[in-house]
């Protein structure tokens, strides 16, 4: 049996074997009568799965050529006991590898949770935040008190691969634990929180070595705060302090600044001089009157402070920000703005230091039962600077090379419906102007650039057909120094629903791209796409199907054509099938 057909048969067991696993719950569920003086089990929820493959010329597939998946979600409920429960299956490309599979639930009474499997908790946005665990979890708010904890992996093992094709970087099984004890209610609290996560240096198979990235272990402190005064003013603050050992076979000390913080972490990392300690705080006040709002933010990371607990968050920043927003005619004119300030080298560390602000407008109303209109206005400042001064040379940016750009971009997007009987008629345009401006004379003529960005579209809709065609034109120019790249072209789309219930919906879409490269390289891009759907009482099945193909149309383009079929003409299939059940 091939690698496909393997996929194909797990599939379709595990399919089988979920649906009926929620029927047996369902029928239980049914067949239980309801005692005196208690409630009965209810059961409420949705399994659904999926199969999607990609087909294209390209030298080097862009995702994977087939992937399925099941899902399902569960809500049982029964006197005081809440518990939802979910499960996640997939596995992509046409490997016989096993599945990847995550399940969970979290049974709740009253004021009590207990999270078992793949579960997702958030305790503060310098600790713990933005990612599942695999392991045991609980949750205790009986009136003031709060009290979170879990422990559980948060990194599972992966061996190195070093095949050209699936280049993968060894990854170690990482183990955490995390404890929040305060007191408090979501208007006012003050919260304790503790994170320390482990790698496992044996867990994964290293090729090459020494290992990259290296085994590491982190250790974080935090305290947050939320204090509310006459139901509109709104202080909240987190400060933190993390202790990170960047490998943990080494005895080399990282890091000698921040004393005070280093023998602070000792108690949770260790006192052989290995760690790298930093502190983050940040703090917002907040003001809400009627229709006005306002929030006056800071932030601010130094460069050694990380947390593996909150991967995607960045350090060595410090940023100010203001954000409003105000209503005007009972909502039917909306104004928002946001202005920041932010930098980097906070410890004053680095040679170069990069400056950016970034400021927003934008007005969204209503003019009329017909009418309405959104502008947005927006600038970006980018400039590099010196930073200390006492660094060396060669560890700084050159004049020639350095960042001083500016950026403004405008969009102006009207809309206009009218109702005729049974015929909806609907126009709406976008417009978008963008425009880089770089001040180093050294790179200003190949960075300078105009893009303009418009689009119309029209759709009209029979109501009692249950019938609607739109029609779609793309205007793009992009002009660099002395070359442009040009884009226009019309896409055509029909929808219907279909059958006595109108539960059949169908959805066609042909469009076409004519690009041109300083009006002598042309190209045309041609998209088909269909989508149907079909909902019965429990069931929902939908199926789509995508084609795009990218023509040649000149002598050059031809002849690289016949010796890289894929290097300039590409045609891309793509298509799925899904179906949902409901209970």
């Amino acid at each position: 049996m091939n690698r496909k057909a393997t996929a194909m048969s797990n599939f379709k067991y595990i399919l089988c074997g979920v649906i009926l696993w929620f029927n047996s719950i369902k029928m239980h569920a049914q067949s239980m009568q309801p005692n005196p003086g208690k409630v009965p089990l209810t059961i409420t929820g949705q399994v659904g799965t999926s199969a999607n493959f990609y087909s294209s010329n390209e030298s080097i597939d862009s995702r994977p050529n087939y992937s399925w998946s099941v899902n399902g979600n569960v809500l049982a409920r029964v006197n005081k006991w809440t518990i939802p429960a979910s499960f996640v299956i997939n596995q992509y490309s046409h490997s016989n590898a096993p599945a990847f599979i995550q399940a969970g639930l979290s049974p709740t009474y009253k004021w009590a949770t207990i999270h078992m499997g793949y579960r997702y908790m958030t305790l503060s946005p310098f600790t713990f935040e933005g990612q599942n665990f695999k392991g045991l979890g609980l949750e205790l708010n009986p009136k003031h008190f709060r009290f979170s904890t879990f422990y559980g992996k948060i990194n599972r093992a992966a061996d190195q691969d070093t095949n050209r094709t699936s280049f993968r970087l060894p990854q170690f099984s990482r183990k955490a634990y995390a404890i929040k004890a305060g007191y408090g209610t979501s208007s006012n609290y003050f919260d304790l929180i503790f994170f320390h996560a482990k790698d496992d240096s044996t867990s994964a198979n290293v090729i090459t070595k020494p290992a990259f990235p290296r085994p590491q272990e982190n250790a974080v402190a935090s305290a947050a705060f939320k204090i509310t005064m006459l139901k509109k003013i709104i202080l909240s603050g987190d400060v933190a302090v993390s202790g990170l050992i960047d490998d943990q076979s080494s005895k080399r000390i990282i890091d000698t600044t921040h004393q005070n913080l280093k023998d602070f972490m000792k108690n949770f990392l260790g006192g052989d001089g290995t760690a790298r300690t930093g502190l983050a705080t940040q703090g917002a006040l907040s003001y809400y009157f009627k229709s006005y709002y306002t929030n006056l933010g800071y932030r601010r990371v130094q460069p050694n402070f990380r947390s593996l607990g909150t991967p995607y968050m960045l350090n060595d920043v410090e940023l100010v920000s203001w954000n409003n927003n105000v209503s005007f005619l009972k909502g039917k004119l909306n104004i928002s703005t946001n202005a920041s300030n932010q930098h980097n080298n906070v410890e004053n560390n680095l040679a170069t230091e990069l400056v950016t602000q970034v400021g927003n407008v934008n007005v969204n109303t209503i003019l009329g039962q017909h009418f309405n209109l959104n502008v947005n206005a927006s600038g970006y400042n980018l400039k590099q600077k010196d930073g200390n001064t006492n660094i060396a040379d060669p560890f700084k940016i050159p004049d020639t090379f350095r960042l001083n750009q500016r950026i403004t971009q405008f969009s102006f997007s009207p809309g206009y419906h009218v109702t005729a009987t049974d015929i909806i008629h609907y126009i709406n345009s976008t417009i978008n102007l963008s425009k880089l401006t770089d001040k180093n004379a050294s790179t200003a003529a190949f960075s300078n650039s105009n893009n303009l960005s418009t689009s119309v579209n029209y759709t009209i809709a029979f109501i009692k057909k249950s019938i609607s065609l739109s029609l779609n034109t793309l205007y793009n120019k992009y002009k660099q120094q002395n070359n442009s790249y040009t884009s226009v072209g019309p896409t055509a789309g029909i929808s219907a629903q279909l059958l006595k219930s109108k539960n059949l919906n169908l959805q066609g879409n042909v469009g076409v791209l004519f690009n041109n490269y300083n009006k002598t390289s042309k190209q045309k891009n041609l998209s088909y796409s269909v989508n149907s759907g079909y909902q019965a009482k429990h069931h929902a099945f939908s199926l789509y199907a995508n084609y795009i193909h990218t023509e040649t149309n000149n002598a050059i383009t031809n002849a690289i054509n016949k010796t890289f079929p894929y290097a300039v003409a590409t045609n891309n299939l793509s298509g799925g099938v899904s179906y949902n059940y409901t209970f």
